[in-house]
């Protein structure tokens, strides 16, 4: 009688992180199914579509004009306060849903990760990037808006992929980070939201930095948000401008969260199963 096959045994391997990522590489066209996939049942079976994706920003633009621009009088840096205020709040809607997709994704997906091997990176990232779809959707309303408002584009265009990039970037960071550890202790979950509301007021969406004294501004560009918005602002309108230490920093505070990112989600990947 023949001998039965030995068993086959799975077990967890330490990669370094550029071998992680190199493995995410191979696997990216699985990256981008799953992106398409997040986009796809987002606006199934809903009344407006992605429809949502103008309705959202655009309602944020009227209150905060309303109750910023029109009450308080916030310094919109000599901008047209709604104009002011959607520029920042396209590219911070890109960062907020991108960190709120990849922070719960893990536990979405848990069926997912407990069938099958694929390198578990790619979940987080491709969260984010489903996010990006909902950017570059908002930019339909954004470009009229601005020459609604006498603004015409100039070549500081150029800089809106690098601040849509970096602001990607940052979202992914966090979120490998909020993910894993989202599915160690399940009350992660409930300190995203809070946490993007606080970095919404740390972030000069809703009022100009100028406002920050100049002795402040080195620690508060510390917030990568706070560099990035700027550099979206000035790429879309041409007509404020932006701090070089402010986006010398936003890109080191993206590096770092980034390496710490993908840092953490590996260390915690090995208990992956054992918790989902």
């Amino acid at each position: 009688m023949a001998s039965s096959p030995p068993p086959v045994v799975i077990s967890a391997v330490d990669q370094d992180w550029l071998t992680a990522l190199r493995e995410v590489w191979r696997y990216r066209d699985l990256l981008l199914i799953l992106a398409a996939r997040q986009v796809s049942v987002r606006y199934k079976q809903t009344a407006l579509g992605i429809a949502w994706v103008l309705v959202q920003p655009l309602v944020g633009v009227v209150i905060f004009t309303v109750v910023f621009g029109r009450l308080a009088h916030l310094n919109s840096a000599g901008l047209p306060y709604p104009v002011f205020v959607y520029t920042a709040l396209v590219l911070w809607q890109l960062f907020a849903d991108g960190l709120t997709r990849a922070g719960t994704s893990l536990i979405a997906d848990e069926k997912l990760i407990t069938k099958v091997y694929f390198p578990r990176l790619v979940i987080p990232l491709a969260a984010v990037g489903s996010a990006m779809v909902d950017f570059l959707v908002s930019l339909v309303i954004l470009l009229p808006m601005t020459y609604l408002y006498g603004l015409r584009p100039t070549w500081s265009l150029l800089w809106l992929p690098l601040a849509m990039g970096l602001t990607v970037a940052l979202a992914a960071g966090v979120g490998m980070a909020i993910a894993a550890l989202n599915v160690r202790y399940r009350d992660f979950q409930y300190t995203v939201p809070f946490l993007i509301q606080v970095w919404l007021y740390a972030s000069p969406v809703v009022y100009a930095v100028e406002l920050v004294p100049v002795s402040l501004r080195p620690f508060y560009y510390l917030n990568p948000m706070a560099g990035l918005v700027g550099l979206a602002r000035f790429a879309i309108t041409g007509e404020t401008e932006f701090s070089s230490l402010g986006l010398g920093l936003a890109a080191l505070g993206v590096g770092l969260a980034c390496g710490l990112g993908v840092w953490v989600f590996r260390l915690v990947e090995r208990s992956f199963a054992d918790y989902i």
